[in-house]
């Protein structure tokens, strides 16, 4: 796949996930199909201890116990991505996997673009997983939908900034 782990191309953020849980999930379980996000894993994790979340717990995270379990499943809320706050670590990789710094994935699409609203890139991971025919051009609906989505959820991050500034 493109890229590498210090990109947002589905070779950087794309892993496999690998849980034992004899008795519950049967032995060589495969799902290639159902997309998880690390944020997910307290929800999922609490929901099959039976442990209630506190009231202002806030997460982008959703219960994928489901999924877990070795049932299949429909992400049905976007995921987002955000990558290369500083010069130092964004200098690598090489251009060809560097990605724009923020991404978005929405059931079957997928946008990167920079957080100054350059490098626009849409790709159909469904169709397109290894992010090789960039759609941005003939999609403009869902290019505009999803960047104002990828820029609210990017607004609202706490913002670095350099020491003694």
């Amino acid at each position: 796949m493109r890229g590498t782990k210090l990109s947002l191309y589905e070779g950087g953020v794309r892993m496999p996930f690998i849980i034992s849980w004899p008795g519950h999930i049967p032995p060589g379980t495969v799902d290639s199909s159902s997309a998880m996000s690390a944020v997910d894993l307290i929800p999922s994790l609490a929901s099959l201890s039976n442990i209630s979340l506190p009231g202002d717990y806030r997460s982008d995270g959703i219960d994928r116990s489901a999924v877990l379990l070795g049932k299949p499943a429909t992400r049905n809320k976007e995921m987002f991505w955000e990558y290369g706050r500083n010069d130092i670590a964004f200098r690598y990789p090489p251009p060809r996997d560097k990605s724009p710094n923020l991404a978005i994935r929405s059931e079957d699409w997928k946008l990167l673009m920079n957080s100054d609203s350059t490098d626009i890139q849409l790709y159909n991971i469904k169709e397109d997983k290894y992010e090789t025919n960039n759609i941005q051009e003939s999609e403009p609906a869902i290019v505009e939908k999803l960047k104002d989505k990828l820029l609210r959820w990017w607004d609202s991050l706490p913002k670095l900034t350099q020491p003694g500034s």
